[in-house]
């Protein structure tokens, strides 16, 4: 298979991880006062039942897509398990193209599907540090 031409180094991903501590990681962490994941885990397992789950259930597999949203635990939700109370997460949610016309050239072509469930439950790198 030849590498996916959206494929970065990893002194570009390094830099990506840098700037985002340098710019938001130390004031999240003045905010919240104590230290956050900065990443989140999936197996590929868990990545292909969930993109198999949102092709079977999208009316156009073809403008099928999935977007990364950034999520934090309640720290007092006891349906939360406690290592994760007051962490953040990600989740993906499906999502589909907008018809035709109905968006400009500075908006999204795309937007979210509330007909499938967004996924969750990822594993928090820890510790927390810069890639």
């Amino acid at each position: 298979m030849e590498k996916p031409k959206k494929c970065i180094s990893r002194s570009e991903a390094g830099n990506l991880s840098k700037t985002w501590w340098n710019s938001r990681g130390e004031a999240i962490k003045g905010a919240i006062k104590h230290e956050d994941v900065c990443a989140v885990n999936f197996s590929i397992a868990e990545l292909e039942e969930y993109i198999a789950y949102v092709k079977e259930n999208s009316e156009d597999t073809e403008g099928a897509g999935i977007s990364i949203w950034l999520g934090s635990y309640p720290k007092d939700d006891e349906k939360v398990p406690k290592k994760k109370r007051g962490y953040s997460t990600v989740f993906l949610s499906p999502t589909k193209k907008k018809a035709t016309g109905t968006y400009t050239e500075d908006e999204n072509d795309f937007e979210e599907n509330e007909d499938i469930d967004p996924y969750n439950d990822g594993q928090g790198v820890w510790p927390p540090g810069i890639y």
